[in-house]
């Protein structure tokens, strides 16, 4: 696949607007660069695509071979995009012999894709790394991967440059000269802040006793805001936790000192998409979701935009029908 020098040029000259919504919801993402927004989907036939404000810049084939399927990698992680770079993952997936698709008995092997200045995309740990999960996050000229497994390539990359060989991480960030991920070792799960520069790890944040990190954001600033069951936030110069919501429903997203995130309903389900202040007070309630119209994806935040992916239909659909949501703050 391949992202072209035209198509490029939307990641560097989109024109601002004020509110967009995109027809189709995303797959992967989405996330923001610069003005724009950028998201995968999917389609019925087995194929898939990059898009940049609507515009498809990349695709992927299906794949033909019986019990074989391709998609996305999933959330988080599995788009990222500034202005110079784009990113994704495919997950290739084969049922083998005496499995039902559903318990056991399949293959799996995610790959990241990176294309610079319009270049061809490529597998830029090498053709030979696989995984079974892989998260990627740019900003700017830097691009951050985590593969996930046992395999020899597993660890956390910038730029091409394994700067950790822990193989359990699930999730990485960059945000200004911060780099971080999730990762799970034998003294437990802990999310690692380090140089974006360098890759040296200045702050390590354990999880709470008896308690798991959800997703995970950060921001330039060193403020990292994940879910723990609570909404909580802790920086690089106050590790202790603090709590900004009793309750919180899938991603979280933190930029220039503000949180967007999902609250729940009395009854655990998806509710609204708030968005706060680093004391917890409501700025801005930007959805509001049902039975069929779910959050779909990430939610992506940065000092001047907000992006979002709603499902219309049933929880159990599939492949939609959906939204892209993109709103100026």
């Amino acid at each position: 696949m391949r992202l072209t020098c035209a198509l490029l040029l939307t990641l560097l000259c989109a024109a601002p607007a004020q509110a967009k919504t995109f027809n189709g919801m995303a797959f992967a993402g989405p996330t923001i660069s610069g003005d724009s927004v950028v998201w995968g989907t999917e389609y019925s036939d087995g194929t898939g695509a990059v898009k940049v404000d609507g515009r498809v810049v990349a695709r992927f084939e299906r794949l033909t071979g019986e019990g074989e399927k391709r998609q996305f990698g999933g959330t988080p992680g599995a788009v990222s995009a500034s202005a110079t770079r784009l990113a994704y993952t495919l997950d290739d997936s084969r049922q083998l012999p005496g499995g039902d698709g559903d318990s056991g008995a399949s293959e799996v092997r995610v790959q990241p894709y990176l294309s610079i200045a319009g270049s061809p995309f490529t597998n830029p740990i090498g053709p030979d790394c696989v995984a079974a999960y892989v998260s990627t996050a740019i900003e700017g000229d830097t691009v951050v991967i985590s593969i996930y497994g046992s395999s020899a390539c597993a660890g956390v990359y910038i730029n091409g440059r394994k700067v950790s060989a822990v193989s359990n991480v699930r999730q990485v960030r960059i945000a200004g000269p911060y780099v971080a991920w999730d990762e799970w070792q034998g003294a437990g799960e802990a999310i690692t802040v380090a140089d974006a520069a360098t890759g040296a790890v200045l702050r390590r944040f354990p999880a709470p006793r008896g308690k798991h990190f959800d997703a995970f954001d950060l921001d330039e600033r060193g403020n990292v805001v994940t879910s723990t069951g609570r909404l909580v936030t802790f920086n690089l110069t106050d590790p202790t936790p603090r709590t900004l919501a009793k309750k919180v429903w899938g991603r979280v997203a933190i930029a220039g000192g503000r949180v967007a995130y999902v609250s729940p309903t009395k009854t655990s389900g998806p509710d609204r998409l708030l968005l706060i202040d680093l004391r917890g007070k409501v700025l801005r309630r930007l959805d509001r979701f049902h039975d069929r119209r779910q959050p779909e994806g990430e939610v992506a935040l940065t000092d001047r935009w907000v992006a979002w992916s709603v499902k219309r239909a049933t929880y159990e659909h599939p492949t939609g029908p959906g939204n892209v949501y993109f709103e100026r703050l």
